[in-house]
């Protein structure tokens, strides 16, 4: 995705225009080029409404979290924004953001339309009130090399079944060569990802485990659960299924090694089916591949769902104008638009089903199939700083694992998330 900040585009009527209503709307780059296909997104609606203009301006993801706090905190900011699901809970918290009336509840079915666990995400856990709709969805899932599992004399259908499938299934397609290329068995970044908590929570929730307490006020990953995920999950790099250097990079280069063949496997979002089919047609990758559920572990085989929602902005002086915005991006024939040109799926139901979107690619369908088992984080303020420290944590152990410091083992790990719990805690304890 871009990462630069682009400059507010001005749609709908000239900003002299009398009588006219001007929104404005801060979004992330969801799509390659945001500052053009949002404006496509909103014409249909800008049409149905000749005294509105919108400007938009793309924000990054880098710097949108200072920008939207220093507004929240200000009160003078945007009419309706974007918001990640992680971080709309401390900008509802702060007073930022608008929360729906009962009426404007009723208009979209009490969240009905929407996966149960993103609507969770429009919320603050413990509170009443609901501050926007979900836009689009993030979900995870196993990207595989159908060739290279084929040339080992592996079936995918097995090899997802349990984790001891899955770690036999890694072991048979390690340095496996094809079209000429050794390839590894799986990719996941280390240390210098954002990625790392995402990318470690299925494996502790499918084995029973949980990110945080059941009241959200302490972290849960010293419990039994949770440390034989981590431990199971640390051992396939230490076993050399992952290559030492792989904890050295990020998501964006690993997913861009997996789509050049360097890899077996690699867990990623709906995002990753767009750079598939950006190479060359005769990729070997672009015609070999494949998705499946993380694998089952003893508690089944749940994946991170997360994404983005829309929010009112507190300070808006148009703020009926915004609900009519935001409810129709909210509708399902935008979500269906807004996923064919950025790939991330749609955060309702009916449009993640919507033959548009499940018949691109058999993938597709999959990734909507996997998300019945999609699950978020619990929605609490604190949740920015708790994922600061966990990934500075995690990242620790990426290098354990990579034989850098202390040789891994079941005690250094454990005293590793030992200290991550602390710090943890005391965020937790510092926030209610």
């Amino acid at each position: 995705m871009a990462r630069r900040c682009a400059a507010g585009v001005v749609l709908g009527l000239a900003a002299a225009s009398a009588g006219a209503v001007e929104l404005t709307m801060w979004v992330m780059p969801v799509t390659t080029n945001a500052q053009h296909d949002i404006p496509d997104l909103l014409a249909p609606w800008l049409a149905q409404h000749p005294d509105v203009h919108v400007r938009v301006t793309v924000l990054d993801w880098e710097s949108g979290w200072n920008k939207i706090t220093a507004a929240a905190a200000s009160r003078r900011g945007p009419d309706l924004l974007e918001l990640g699901t992680t971080w709309m809970p401390a900008i509802a918290a702060m007073g930022g953001l608008e929360p729906l009336t009962p009426a404007q509840l009723a208009q979209v079915d009490n969240g009905a339309p929407y996966y149960p666990e993103l609507w969770k995400t429009t919320q603050v856990f413990g509170r009443n009130g609901v501050y926007g709709l979900p836009w689009y969805a993030d979900v995870r899932a196993a990207f595989y090399r159908t060739d290279v599992f084929r040339q080992a004399g592996v079936d995918p259908a097995q090899a997802f079944s349990s984790w001891d499938a899955f770690h036999a299934a890694l072991r048979k397609i390690n340095g496996q060569s094809v079209a000429g290329k050794r390839v590894a068995a799986l990719a996941y970044a280390g240390k210098n990802d954002w990625n790392v908590v995402h990318n470690l929570a299925p494996w502790i929730w499918n084995a029973g485990g949980d990110m945080l307490s059941a009241d959200a006020r302490r972290s849960a990953l010293s419990t039994p659960q949770a440390l034989r995920a981590i431990d199971f999950y640390s051992s396939l790099a230490v076993e050399g299924l992952v290559p030492s250097n792989a904890l050295e990079k990020d998501s964006d280069i690993l997913e861009g090694a997996w789509v050049g063949g360097d890899y077996g496997v690699i867990f990623s979002g709906p995002w990753l089916m767009r750079r598939i089919f950006e190479s060359p047609p005769g990729s070997v990758v672009r015609s070999n591949f494949d998705v499946a559920p993380y694998p089952a572990g003893p508690h089944g085989h749940a994946t991170f769902f997360g994404g983005s929602n829309l929010a009112i902005f507190k300070g808006s002086r148009h703020k009926a104008e915004a609900w009519e915005l935001v409810k129709y991006l909210g509708g399902k024939a935008p979500q269906v638009q807004l996923a064919l040109v950025s790939s991330m799926m749609p955060a309702r139901i009916d449009a993640a089903n919507d033959p548009a979107w499940t018949s691109r690619h058999p993938a597709y369908a999959k990734l909507t199939a996997i998300a019945a088992d999609g699950r978020a984080y619990p929605p609490i303020p604190a949740w920015g700083p708790l994922e600061t420290v966990y990934t500075k944590h995690l990242g620790q152990l990426a290098e354990l694992t990579a034989g850098i410091g202390d040789k891994y083992g079941a005690p250094a790990m454990k005293a590793l998330i030992a200290d991550t719990v602390t710090e943890a805690d005391k965020v937790l304890e510092e926030a209610n």
